[in-house]
């Protein structure tokens, strides 16, 4: 995806304080929203690709460089939130959370770095926890640039929303591609039946993995609603492959509860779904 920064004629630079800010971070980019509370509308989103293959310390000079030469991240905010996408996390039931036990919980299907800090939060719509990881470092230039600021992973976003959304009993599959994982949840009668994440190389991985939870699930390829969101193109390849075997295929929509700059329809409303979705995050 090209770089580019959409800002909505509207935006007071001097009632920055008065803004929500949410980030959506990895190693292959940054992107941000502005959210004007009061009129209940997004006023900027931005975003910029880093140079592949960059060795840790040279990303985290980018980072910081986008950051201090990116004015709009240079003021004091409401709030800020981020999102560190990663697939590295995993759901606790309520029942068996306990904080001080976050270490062994993520290490019993995760690998846990040195560096690596761990969080959670606590989800609305399911009786469970999310657990995840962040570099320090990258918390580091954060915490230091913001001071606050909430730490989530996608999957927070994804699978709350997913739920708050889609209420009907019939199953549906929701999926968010990132640049080299998925995200993918079964919901039925507002329930999470599954949800789980997946590296992929190529676009057959990413056409596998989902025919794949269909089969282990039993679902209806002509009925059951595929729902997309994520970086992908609506002209996308994938996409006539998965027609072939699924027919109820869509793209998500932008939370309704919000109104957006007209600067942003240059770009697929689905594109940033969880980053619009972020602010309604507890």
């Amino acid at each position: 995806m090209q770089d580019f920064a959409f800002v909505d004629e509207t935006l007071d630079i001097n009632l920055t304080q008065s803004y929500y800010l949410s980030i959506q971070v990895n190693p292959n980019g940054l992107s941000f929203c502005i959210l004007d509370p009061v009129r209940e509308k997004y006023i900027a989103l931005h975003h910029t690709t880093f140079t592949n293959d960059l060795i840790f310390d040279d990303y985290l000079d980018e980072l910081e460089k986008y950051i201090q030469n990116t004015e709009l991240l240079n003021h004091k905010f409401k709030a800020v939130k981020l999102i560190w996408l990663s697939g590295k996390n995993t759901l606790i039931p309520n029942s068996y959370f306990d904080k001080d036990k976050l270490k062994s919980y993520f290490e019993f299907n995760q690998k846990l770095k040195d560096l690596d800090e761990i969080h959670y939060n606590e989800l609305k719509y399911v009786d469970a926890y999310s657990v995840f990881v962040l570099p320090n470092q990258v918390a580091n230039i954060f915490s230091k640039q913001f001071n606050t600021i909430t730490y989530y992973n996608q999957q927070i976003p994804f699978i709350e929303r997913s739920l708050y959304k889609h209420h009907t009993e019939s199953k549906k599959v929701i999926v968010n591609i990132n640049t080299d994982f998925i995200d993918i949840c079964i919901i039925e009668d507002s329930k999470l039946l599954l949800y789980n994440n997946f590296v992929y190389k190529t676009e057959t991985d990413i056409l596998y993995f989902i025919l794949y939870v269909f089969d282990q699930f039993n679902l209806d390829t002509q009925h059951t609603e595929l729902f997309l969101n994520g970086f992908i193109e609506k002209n996308n390849s994938l996409l006539n492959q998965l027609h072939k075997f699924i027919k109820q295929l869509k793209f998500d929509k932008l939370p309704g509860e919000f109104s957006y700059s007209y600067t942003f329809n240059k770009i697929p409303a689905h594109t940033f779904t969880n980053l619009f979705n972020l602010h309604l995050c507890e």
